[in-house]
């Protein structure tokens, strides 16, 4: 079921599936078999496919995906219910956002890393965006130590000149928040530096991981 040379990725999908049709449990059966292949490209489509097909089965194997002990499953099932269109996919990186959202505080550091680098390889989610908002520690359900802490730990997987925006704008340096023109005569740099920076900054924590092709 590889792809071909000359087959698209939309073609290849359509292929799949038609190869695999019959009944939706052998066709999410098959889909989860591709899963297991060596080549990655199978594994991919079968990801998007089953993102594509949206039922709580097909979601269900993506989330089993998602919620596993390995990044690289992490990165395929983000990349599948992210391209499909279904609101399950969507409320299934919801759920597993706030799961790990809540974890974030743990004694356990390990499960703390983890849960941090699972919502960061996610993208943006509403669970991202209330942690952000609630690091000024104004949200009931969030503590503001564990949604600073995100936002420190976030931002700095970013450039420098990237974090250096950023920590301004959020307040992460002297816990109060710079205007753009506070941030610009901070940096000894230009007001519309600032606002590219900053846009850029959003658009690379807000990008779901990628998919590593070896």
């Amino acid at each position: 079921m590889s792809k071909t040379d000359d087959e698209s990725e939309g073609a290849h999908l359509r292929r799949v599936a038609s190869e695999l049709s019959g009944s939706d449990e052998e066709l999410i059966a098959g889909l989860r078999n591709m899963l297991a292949s060596r080549e990655i490209d199978e594994r991919i489509s079968a990801a998007l496919a089953l993102g594509e097909n949206g039922s709580q089965k097909a979601v269900q194997v993506l989330r089993d995906l998602l919620v596993s002990a390995y990044e690289a499953s992490w990165r395929l099932a983000i990349h599948g219910l992210r391209t499909g269109s279904a609101r399950e996919g969507w409320l299934c990186l919801e759920s597993v956002a706030q799961d790990d959202a809540g974890r974030l505080g743990s004694a356990d550091r390990c499960t703390a890393n983890t849960a941090f680098r699972r919502l960061m390889a996610m993208g943006r989610t509403k669970m991202m965006d209330r942690l952000f908002r609630a690091a000024d520690g104004h949200s009931r359900s969030i503590p503001g130590a564990v949604a600073k802490q995100f936002s420190v730990d976030a931002v700095a997987t970013l450039s420098d000149s990237h974090r250096s925006v950023l920590e301004l704008r959020l307040g992460l340096v002297n816990g109060t928040s710079a205007t753009p023109a506070e941030t610009a005569s901070g940096l000894g740099i230009g007001l519309g530096k600032v606002r590219a920076l900053e846009l850029e900054a959003w658009q690379s924590i807000h990008s779901p991981a990628p998919i590593t092709r070896r």
